[in-house]
């Protein structure tokens, strides 16, 4: 009887500390990130569809423009606004070639409680035209995919101490590019690299038309 206590009390004593460990995990994505929205932080995970980037070998990729997908046929520059819960969070830019190669950077500022950051990212990928764009209330054809990954290098300032914290991680880019040119997409910026439990920051880009690419 005195051994199913113990074993009880262990294992209760077991559980708290995982949700300790848990709860000191999530204050420090808040602190590095901002707050994590909830709602949308997994809608996509790219990091379980690395299939899609494809080496050098498979390139040009197929673009068959069938159903109305929208065919890269020169060099496109997509320059987007970055914002994460509506508040800014810098510019992107996406190039993508005949080829379906893409390539592009992202640059970032801001303050956030007692410290500052500065991110900057590098990442390359490609179009898939493969994909369709479907959520649950519409299915767009057109829309042509785009999947990227890199590395970005954050560095985080106490504004008081000047004391810096720097992060190198992986960040993943995706979008979906319309017939007019504009696109809109999603970053994640990766917290760590276990793949079955990637806690990520979650940003949205999206650009205005670019008719000079019509």
């Amino acid at each position: 009887m005195k051994k199913s206590k113990n074993r009880g009390f262990a294992l209760i004593a077991i559980t708290i500390a995982v949700l300790i460990i848990v709860m000191l995990y999530m204050i420090n994505l808040t602190s590095m990130f901002g707050p994590i929205d909830k709602n949308r932080a997994y809608e996509e995970r790219p990091w379980f569809e690395e299939q899609r980037l494809i080496g050098k070998e498979a390139f040009p990729i197929v673009q068959t423009g069938k159903k109305g997908k929208v065919v890269i046929k020169d060099s496109t520059i997509l320059k987007g606004i970055v914002q994460r819960k509506e508040e800014n969070r810098g510019e992107l830019e996406i190039v993508i070639e005949p080829n379906g190669l893409a390539t592009g950077h992202w640059q970032c500022a801001y303050e956030y409680t007692d410290s500052s950051y500065t991110i900057s990212a590098q990442f390359k990928g490609n179009i898939d035209p493969t994909k369709i764009y479907q959520n649950e209330n519409e299915k767009n054809p057109q829309l042509l995919y785009l999947i990227a990954k890199g590395k970005y290098e954050q560095i985080r300032t106490d504004k008081k101490t000047f004391n810096q914290w720097p992060t190198k991680q992986t960040i993943y880019v995706v979008g979906w590019l319309d017939k007019d040119y504009s696109a809109k997409g999603k970053l994640f910026l990766m917290a760590d690299n276990d793949e079955e439990s990637y806690g990520n920051a979650e940003y949205d880009w999206q650009t205005t038309p670019n008719t000079e690419n019509n």
